[in-house]
């Protein structure tokens, strides 16, 4: 009973960040079965169904999906692989964080910036191609243009590269950016299907919103990333509501001292003062 009123109060505040997730497009596109997690639920997606602020898309082999956002930017997402769109960046640009897989992006009228563990990219109209992996990022700028942003090791920006059309840039884990006039064969070869054309706009021809079917709880192997990543705050909170689950506790408890909130409230005892001994 102890036990569960100490982590009551945080899981309160992960349920109020999911009921005040902000509407901010449509998936028109869900092609190969992906998945979006909401909150800490797997949920089976469908084209209609709204896009939140907070949303990951899991998209597998040959899936992909297609996003159109409310200021008129069209994303589409090909897996293997996840996307993340947290809350919009300052000045209400749109932000789409690609962990994984391949992504195409125009950008509407706000702009966009597109996050890789590599580097990030900010373009203020432009059409850009992606390929993310856990480490390295590759990109094509189709149209417009974009700056390629060095990320610093507080989590701000950094250096800053310019990035014209037609010209394909690179970055190994580790490694050096390089740049090229024209994306390199092997690149254009593995252009998932469509990639070579404009993406066009789907949300006229989607039914009215869904109610999404439950696929699973979130478990601790699918959290971890995120729980290790740029939020790791925001996603300690988000995630505290799979507290309640014993066999996610018992995955956590390996790892618990990295999450410092969870720690505090499954184990209250180790943080309480030291009583001072008699002199």
């Amino acid at each position: 009973m102890a036990l569960r009123h100490a982590w009551l109060p945080i899981l309160v505040l992960a349920l109020a960040d999911c009921a005040h997730a902000a509407d901010i497009g449509v998936f028109t596109l869900a092609d190969g079965a992906p998945q979006v997690l909401r909150g800490a639920t797997w949920f089976k997606l469908v084209p209609g169904a709204r896009l939140l602020e907070g949303d990951i898309v899991a998209a597998g082999e040959r899936a992909q999906v297609q996003v159109e956002l409310t200021d008129g930017s069209l994303a589409n997402f090909a897996g293997p692989g996840t996307l993340y769109v947290p809350a919009p960046a300052k000045g209400g640009v749109p932000v789409l964080d690609v962990r994984s897989g391949w992504l195409k992006a125009a950008a509407g009228t706000s702009g966009m910036r597109v996050r890789t563990a590599a580097f990030d990219l900010a373009t203020p109209g432009g059409v850009l191609v992606v390929r993310a992996q856990p480490a390295s990022a590759e990109v094509f700028v189709e149209a417009g243009s974009a700056q390629l942003v060095e990320m610093t090791a507080s989590g701000g920006d950094g250096v800053a590269r310019d990035a014209k059309r037609g010209e394909y840039w690179s970055r190994p884990a580790g490694g050096a950016f390089t740049r090229a006039a024209g994306a390199p064969k092997a690149f254009v070869d593995a252009l998932p299907r469509g990639y070579t054309d404009a993406l066009p706009p789907l949300a006229a021809k989607v039914k009215a919103r869904p109610v999404l079917a439950v696929d699973h709880e979130v478990t601790f192997d699918e959290a971890r990333p995120w729980l290790d990543g740029r939020e790791r705050a925001l996603f300690e909170r988000r995630f505290a509501v799979r507290l309640s689950d014993p066999a996610f506790r018992k995955a956590v408890e390996p790892f618990v001292a990295r999450y410092p909130t969870w720690d505090r409230q499954l184990h209250p005892a180790k943080f309480k003062p030291k009583e001072a001994s008699p002199s």
